[in-house]
């Protein structure tokens, strides 16, 4: 499996393979965002070197590959016109089968002892930010921000469906940790509120209610009418 959850790297037969250069995580990088087409290799020297490539960039880049080759095997890089294309099977790249997952998990919401098991799984794929210390770079820094948005938006539908299976003991910490590193996240704290009343801790739900407003205060707004649907039902509960 070509991994990007994390550091680039590869796992074969004989366990984890790291690829020692940084310029060949980069060409790995660029393919595995590309996946299913012909990736210009223009396209994969901004990849290594931004807007200043070596004038040996295209001997360099065909190197690259070729040593990608010798890793992933000859057939998983075909050059078509000046552009490669990289040309696995739908679970060799660990980002593609976390987006299978989540769109399963998604299409089983209504069902929460199936999609939180497919966000669990989903969740375990990653081991830190995606392409590792190329996240911050160009033209990785979207493909990393969007596939963290996706980690996000899992993280959001897996407690969700615990909460569903009435384990709202288990997850307050976890919702409560969610809503430190993610303030602006209102899901999370919908699910915290929800979380705490159904603890019987009303006190607690009442607080972060309050905690809410003055979140939604800070971007301009006033309330939602989640928000008010809530304070309602803990103010009103017996």
């Amino acid at each position: 499996m070509i991994r990007v959850l994390g550091p680039i790297d590869l796992v074969g037969p004989a366990g984890v393979v790291t690829i020692g250069s940084r310029n060949l995580r980069a060409v790995l990088g660029g393919l595995v965002i590309g996946v299913g087409h012909a990736v210009p290799a223009d396209r994969l020297q901004y990849c290594v070197w931004g807007d200043d490539p070596p004038r040996s960039a295209d001997n360099s880049l065909q190197s690259y590959v070729s040593r990608l080759r010798q890793l992933l095997g000859h057939d998983v890089i075909v050059t078509e016109d000046h552009s490669y294309q990289l040309v696995v099977a739908a679970d060799a790249i660990d980002a593609v089968v976390f987006e299978r997952l989540l769109l399963e998990a998604i299409e089983a919401r209504s069902e929460p002892d199936r999609c939180q098991p497919l966000c669990r799984d989903a969740l375990r794929l990653w081991r830190g930010p995606p392409f590792g210390e190329l996240a911050d770079e160009e033209p990785f820094h979207l493909e990393a921000q969007r596939l963290d948005e996706l980690r996000i938006s899992t993280m959001e539908l897996s407690l969700e469906a615990e909460l569903a299976l009435g384990r709202h003991e288990l997850v307050v910490g976890e919702l409560e940790s969610a809503v430190e590193e993610y303030p602006y996240r209102e899901r999370f704290w919908y699910l915290l509120i929800e979380g705490l009343q159904r603890d019987d801790r009303r006190v607690e739900a009442m607080r972060a209610c309050m905690q809410l407003r003055s979140v939604l205060a800070e971007v301009g707004l006033d309330s939602t009418p989640r928000l008010d649907e809530l304070e309602a039902q803990i103010l009103n509960a017996d």
